[in-house]
């Protein structure tokens, strides 16, 4: 299909819809019109509000029946879900979206508008402000604050992954519900409302919009300037790796750089700061550390933005000599528009047991070493594996190890522990100097055992406040009561270092939570019994440097705080409690 320009199909697309709307002005949910263009597939407009009736298959259908490539709008906004629904699906289409000033998309349509692989629309096409509850919706005040706060997590999520700027949720939240913001041509490039460069054809009369300028995900794939993204994405990757292998003041810096304003970080939206500060949490209790993707489990693809996947191998050290080695899962969201990352997630396969020098880099090398001298010299896969072989020569470095001794012949050299360096063995982290006077569990005897059906917390009503950890629960309930006669412990992650805990009643259903855990109590490790009211929890105090176990008597929903003491620095809390209660 070949339409002569952007502007005649606004202009066919203005008219016709000023026509169609007399015989449809007054249907309230999203309907799907053709709006006919010169020579090719007719354009497609969503019009009315969107309600959470709405089937976003049925226009994928339309589309299909069509071969539609361009959508509009006539919506002046309407449920938020269902609009980023309808832009999920522009999306995966491969669609492309075009705004007439003399249409309105405003307030919730702003969302299912940014679904377009190119987009445009003229200055004032778009409109934004707060959402705002229906008035049928009577909530009281704390649930309308917790669904404003899940709401907010989603629209940030939806605009990352569209690759738009979140600082557009800003500009939005500061507008009343009542009035109605319409952006200029140049607030739309900056929050990327509208591409721009070689995807802007709207200022370009002589633009053609072929099939083929609007691909599908997989044929896109296979172009040269998605092949050029995905390098771009592999380098990124060996990018991140590399500096995290370096110093702690290296690897900030590039911290600092490589991460966007809002991240899904294991599947919550938080901010660069935050992350940052996690990241230099984490380097400085793992001052000493070599991590390295292993070759032939990276895997990318790329759209609009690019996922990056894989299996990392590591080894790290603490000031005092504890180690850690293992493998681990790996997950990157990358805009390669940006060159940072929009998403991260990931999770531990092996955590090795009683490893004190870093085997697993060091097999990589080797397997790296081979390739290189055992290969053809003018092979590329030659080169590369050369290539990888001297990074990971450099990341064996930074933690200690060096290879070959100035007597020894090629053939005898080998990785060892650099001379001067003491044992990690001998630095581990010893058992603590503190007595700990542990109480009996025996003397905290329970009052009540479990007996019948486990009941579950009523999400929607007295438990609402718990409902965000509801599929945990459940599934902790089902296992059975585990503490103190009828009550299920519940522990679960929330972040590097981060757990939470969550106690609920088997008889009543009824859930609570537990005085010590997320960001302030890292590293949280428990000790409890069913026959018993007693609990120990061990975490780390980083703001002094202290490893503490703490002793609580669980009587009657109230958590009595016993004994406290320090068993060390914050290396101890790596030790199993029991280890630390010996």
């Amino acid at each position: 299909m070949v339409m002569g320009s952007w502007q005649l199909a606004r202009f066919l697309i203005a008219n016709v819809i000023a026509i169609l709307s007399l015989a449809t002005f007054a249907r309230a949910e999203i309907a799907v019109e053709r709006v006919p263009l010169d020579d090719g597939p007719p354009a497609l407009v969503l019009k009315g509000e969107f309600s959470t009736n709405d089937d976003p298959s049925v226009f994928a259908r339309e589309v299909g029946a069509t071969g539609a490539k361009i959508v509009s709008f006539s919506s002046g906004g309407g449920n938020i879900i269902s609009a980023m629904a309808y832009g999920r699906m522009i999306r995966s289409l491969g669609l492309s979206t075009m705004q007439p000033r003399s249409m309105e998309c405003s307030s919730a349509c702003a969302l299912a508008f940014v679904g377009g692989i190119n987009r445009h629309a003229e200055p004032g096409a778009i409109g934004v402000h707060q959402s705002s509850f229906a008035p049928e919706h009577t909530l009281d005040g704390q649930s309308a604050v917790a669904a404003v706060q899940r709401v907010t997590a989603h629209i940030i999520t939806y605009l990352v992954e569209m690759g738009i700027d979140p600082r557009l949720l800003q500009l939005s939240l500061s507008v009343p519900s009542t009035d109605m913001r319409y952006l200029t041509a140049t607030e739309m490039q900056d929050f990327k409302v509208t591409t721009s460069g070689e995807a802007t054809a709207a200022s370009t009369p002589s633009v053609v919009t072929t099939p083929q300028t609007v691909q599908s995900p997989s044929v896109a794939e296979s172009t040269p300037q998605n092949d050029t993204r995905e390098d771009r994405a592999r380098a990124f990757l060996t990018s991140y790796y590399e500096t995290w292998s370096q110093s702690n003041s290296q690897s900030m810096n590039f911290a600092e750089s490589a991460y966007a304003d809002f991240v899904t970080f294991y599947d919550k939206v938080q901010t660069k700061s935050f992350i940052v500060d996690e990241k230099r949490k984490f380097v400085e209790r793992w001052p000493e550390r070599a991590y390295s993707p292993k070759a032939d489990t990276v895997k990318v693809s790329c759209t609009d933005n690019c996922q990056i996947t894989g299996v990392v191998e590591w080894f790290a050290r603490s000031f005092s000599g504890k180690t850690s080695s293992g493998d681990a899962e790996f997950a990157f969201g990358w805009d390669p528009r940006t060159n940072r990352i929009v998403s991260e997630s990931g999770k531990v396969i092996t955590l090795d047991k009683n490893v004190f020098e870093p085997t697993r880099i060091i097999s990589q090398w080797q397997t790296e070493n081979q390739l290189c001298r055992g290969g053809s010299g003018d092979s590329p896969e030659t080169h590369k594996a050369c290539g990888r072989r001297d990074k990971l020569d450099a990341k064996l470095t930074s933690v200690g190890w060096c290879y070959g001794r100035p007597s020894e012949y090629g053939y005898q050299m080998n990785w060892h522990q650099c001379e001067g360096r003491q044992s990690s063995a001998s630095n581990s982290v010893q058992a603590n100097a503190t007595r700990v006077s542990a109480p009996d569990p025996r003397a905290y005897p329970v009052e009540a055992r479990f007996s019948g059906k486990t009941k579950m917390p009523d999400f929607k009503g007295r438990d609402m406040d718990f409902n965000s950890f509801r599929t945990r629960i459940r599934n902790g309930l089902k296992d059975g009561p585990n503490f103190a006669g009828h009550y299920s412990l519940i522990q679960f992650g929330c972040g590097t270092g981060c757990s939470a805990v969550i106690v609920s009643d088997s008889n009543t259903g009824r859930p609570m939570g537990f005085p010590r855990g997320g960001e302030d109590n890292l590293y949280l490790s428990l000790m409890f019994r069913r026959d018993s009211r007693l609990i120990a929890a061990q975490w780390a105090d980083t703001e002094r440097d202290k490893c503490v176990i703490e002793f609580f008597d669980f009587k009657g929903r109230a958590w009595k705080p016993l004994n406290r003491y320090d068993v060390g620095a914050v290396d101890a809390c790596y030790r199993e409690i029991g280890q630390n209660l010996q």
